[in-house]
């Protein structure tokens, strides 16, 4: 039996990709814009919509290169998800998705905050700008 024609497809794109960018948001529409606007700029893209689904995909290998995570997620802390998230990809970029009145608990210092409503294409020249600044 032959194996499915997309067998190995997904370790080809991410080896030509930009990076890989974990979308972690509840909301379904969010998610899909996201990921449909980065794979088009040349990045591969997951998407979550819990805590637990964030934690499963960043154990996949490659790690993500950069978390967009939104700071208002129903089942955790988000900077206590950060913290996981840095021990399972500690050169991981990430960015903070908030609404201009939303209280956002304190966050590492190194984590880029984008306002909601945001711009697709200034969202996706953000991820494209932190994947590019040295680490360290």
């Amino acid at each position: 039996m032959m194996p499915p024609a997309t067998c190995g497809e997904s370790r080809i794109a991410l080896a030509k990709s930009r990076g890989r960018v974990l979308i972690v948001d509840d909301e379904a529409l969010v998610c899909w814009s996201l990921a449909t606007g980065l794979r088009q700029a040349g990045f591969v893209s997951d998407t979550a919509s819990t805590a637990a689904e964030a934690l499963i995909l960043a154990r996949v290998t490659p790690h993500p290169d950069a978390v967009l995570l939104d700071a208002r997620l129903a089942d955790c802390n988000p900077s206590d998800l950060l913290r996981q998230l840095r021990v399972i990809a500690p050169d991981c970029r990430f960015l903070v998705m908030t609404t201009e009145r939303q209280a956002v608990p304190p966050m590492p210092c190194d984590a880029l905050m984008v306002r909601k409503p945001f711009d697709l294409p200034d969202v996706i020249r953000q991820v494209g700008a932190e994947l590019q600044r040295p680490t360290g």
